[in-house]
Order: C-alpha cells, then sequence, then structure tokens
C-alpha cells in the first residue's frame, strides 16, 4: 500500500528543507571565516563614547589591542584608561588618536599614527562615528544635509577606503572592515530625512565592498542598531518630532554595552547583516535583497512574515502623518 499523494508531497517537502537546511549549514561553516579578536589591533572610529567605546571594552576583553578615535583628547584619554581597564593581559596596547574623520588629511594621518602607535595596521575597523538630528525635511537648513553627509556616509567612507587599502598593500589576511548604519537604514519616516539616506547610503557601500574585496581577503560586515542610551541619543531627542515619536512607538533603546555585544555575537558568527532583537531581524530579512543570509530557512520564513507586517505598518506610518497635520500636531 503506498503513500497518499499528499503526504508523498510532505515527505519530498521535509526532505527538500532538510537538505536545504544541511546545504546551508555546510556552506556556512566553509564561506564564514571565523573572527577571534585576541592579539588582533583593532580601530574604533568614534571610540570615547557611546557604542564605540562599549566595543572597544569588549574586544579589549578578549585580548585585543585598540585604538580609538574621536576629537576630543579629553574624552579620548578618560575612555583610553576605561578600556585599559579591561584588558586580560600587560602586553595589550590601548592607544587613541584625536582627529575628525570628515577630514580626509585626518584619515590618512589616524592610519599613519595609528601604524607607528600599534607597530602595524589594523586589522579590524570599525567605524562607529556619527550623528543624527531629527527634523522635518523643510525645517532643515540646506547646510544640515552637507554635513550629516560628510560624518554619516564620507566619515565612514573614508575610513574603510584607507583601511582597505593598508589591509590590501600589506598583504593582511582576513582584515575587517564594519559599517554602522542603523534600523533607519532599512525603513524610514517623517522626522529623518538628514539622517536615514546616509545610513541607506553605508548600506549600498558595504553591499559593494562585501564584493568587491573579496579579492583582497577582506571581510566586510554591517550593523543595523535601534536606539543607543548615549549622549547621542539626548541630543536627538531634542529636536525630534512628536510624529517621529509616536510612529517608532515604545521603542526601548538599548545600552551600549548591549549594542556592542549584539555586534560582537554577529562577528563571531560570521554574519554580514547584524542586527540586536527580533523585529530588526524580521526587517533585515525582509529587505535583504541578494545581500548573504545568516540562516538561509529562517531568513525565508522572517521574510514571508515581514512581507504583510510591512505594508501595514506603512499604512499605519501614513495615517499617523497625515492625521497628526491635520490637527495641527506637527512639531515637539
Amino acid at each position: 500500500m503506498g503513500f497518499p499523494s499528499w503526504a508523498s508531497v510532505l515527505v519530498a517537502l521535509g526532505a527538500s528543507v532538510i537538505t536545504i537546511a544541511i546545504g546551508d549549514f555546510i556552506y556556512r561553516k566553509i564561506a564564514r571565516i571565523p573572527f577571534k579578536p585576541g592579539g588582533k589591533a583593532c580601530l574604533i572610529t568614534g571610540g570615547s563614547t557611546g557604542l564605540g567605546k562599549a566595543l572597544a571594552i569588549e574586544l579589549a576583553k578578549v585580548g585585543a589591542d585598540i585604538c580609538i578615535i574621536a576629537r576630543r583628547v579629553k574624552e579620548l584619554e578618560a575612555a583610553a584608561e576605561e578600556i585599559k581597564a579591561h584588558c586580560i593581559n600587560k602586553s595589550q596596547q590601548v592607544v587613541y588618536i584625536s582627529a575628525d574623520v570628515t577630514s580626509q588629511k585626518d584619515v590618512v594621518r589616524i592610519f599613519d599614527e595609528a601604524n607607528v602607535k600599534l607597530g602595524r595596521n589594523p586589522e579590524f575597523v570599525c567605524a562607529c562615528a556619527g550623528a543624527s538630528y531629527p527634523k522635518f525635511f523643510l525645517d532643515h537648513t540646506l547646510e544640515d544635509f552637507e554635513k550629516l553627509t560628510n560624518l554619516n556616509y564620507l566619515g565612514q567612507a573614508y575610513v574603510a577606503h584607507q583601511a582597505a587599502q593598508r589591509m590590501r598593500d600589506s598583504n593582511m589576511k582576513n582584515g575587517k572592515i564594519v559599517f554602522v548604519s542603523s534600523m533607519l537604514g532599512m525603513l524610514s519616516f517623517a522626522g529623518w530625512a538628514t539622517y536615514s539616506p546616509t545610513k541607506y547610503a553605508i548600506r549600498g557601500l558595504a553591499d559593494t565592498l562585501r564584493n568587491e574585496l573579496k579579492r583582497y581577503n577582506i571581510g566586510i560586515h554591517i550593523f543595523f542598531p535601534g536606539g543607543i542610551l548615549s549622549p547621542g541619543f539626548d541630543i536627538e531627542n531634542m529636536t525630534k518630532p512628536e510624529v517621529t515619536k509616536i510612529i517608532e512607538g515604545a521603542n526601548t533603546p538599548q545600552t551600549s554595552t548591549e549594542c556592542a555585544q549584539s555586534l560582537l555575537k554577529g562577528l563571531l558568527a560570521g554574519e554580514y547583516m547584524i542586527t540586536t532583537d527580533f523585529i530588526s531581524e524580521v526587517l533585515r530579512c525582509t529587505v535583504r535583497g541578494v545581500s548573504p543570509t545568516n540562516n538561509l530557512i529562517l531568513d525565508w520564513l522572517m521574510a514571508v512574515i515581514g512581507q504583510p507586517i510591512g505594508s501595514g505598518y506603512a499604512l499605519y506610518m501614513d495615517y499617523v502623518s497625515s492625521y497628526l497635520f491635520s490637527l495641527g500636531i506637527s512639531t515637539i
């Protein structure tokens, strides 16, 4: 007695899923190069506060040498002392360089000085420097667009260019460059006209370099955090429009340490697109495009779930924006 036709379909489907899962597991084991930060020279821009400092501390805890970059010397000195307190051996180095990542000359100097201070070119580079000043599009000045583009996009592009150039020229094996985008690099709404486009641009740059720099064995990763409790978050809320707050809803920001731990966990797993929670993970799967999966089957399932949710959320955003405007509620 044979199986009924529906049972045969289920068996075939189950076998296909298992085969795909096994194939994906084997592929990830072969294709993903494990990140082992111990003993590596790690350079982090925006390293005196927030996510940058928290990531430096997490890397120091596993034996990395650290070079942090920011503009203010006093903040750098204080951050360096805090990072040193988390080092696990006396041979670890923690150094800092005062520089402006929007200056091309400063970015070149960063890598020249880092090479001298650390005794080698950085093997891991994370571009954390950035800022946001949420307002309505028409409330911004033209200078605001230039300022955020220079810092949030060009500041990361300059750093990545110098990092990749030094890694290539020194024949470095398995160098890593990490870009920091945002959940607002995967979706956007009212209030984020100067910030979100720069984070989308970072995604485009990371997608390009992930493919292009494979010839030099340079690994590219991109991080999509949500709100981060930091001095920058407090400044952000000073100008954030009411409609932006309502659309965001009860979004609980994470601490810098929590975000840094999520980033490091994703790096250790070899993930290309790294997120911090379930909601951003569903969003990643929904907008992933042709980027590598973190888990083929789970990514497919979450994309199926995320598409209708995303469509509903878009309707909600449009309703909130239009309704509040009709009531005259458009500012803080």
